[in-house]
């Protein structure tokens, strides 16, 4: 019998630090790999403006809404936590207000995580309270 395999042209091949995903550039568009089964990489509303230092630059001039809508579009848990915790406590209801319903049960999923191994369970609470 005869077998063939496909060929994919690809035109970038990129690995993570860690080398537990990977990516490739093709014709038909951006491919992501995982050796982890958490990882979810979800490219909506993904542009070239919404990096970390974005995130840490809005951070520091206090736009936390923007900052945590940032975060949780590029879905890396350590900076939706860093994130988290540098909003101030009175800051948090305006900031919950602010991320719209499409992202408050992947919030919540951040905030859970979090709260595993934190002492700070009554800023927390707050959090989960605001949701």
């Amino acid at each position: 019998s005869r077998r063939s395999r496909v060929e994919v042209l690809t035109m970038q091949v990129a690995f993570s630090p860690t080398g537990r995903e990977w990516s490739a550039v093709s014709g038909e568009g951006l491919h992501v790999y995982s050796l982890d089964e958490d990882m979810i990489f979800d490219p909506l509303a993904l542009t070239e403006a919404v990096t970390p230092s974005a995130v840490h630059k809005n951070l520091k001039s206090g736009k936390f809404g923007a900052a945590l809508l940032m975060s949780l579009h590029l879905n890396e848990f350590g900076l939706v936590k860093a994130v988290i915790e540098d909003t101030p406590y009175e800051s948090i209801a305006n900031v919950v207000r602010s991320i719209g319903h499409e992202h408050i049960s992947q919030l919540i999923q951040f905030l859970s995580k979090c709260m595993e191994d934190s002492p700070h369970l009554e800023y927390y609470l707050q959090w989960c309270l605001e949701l």
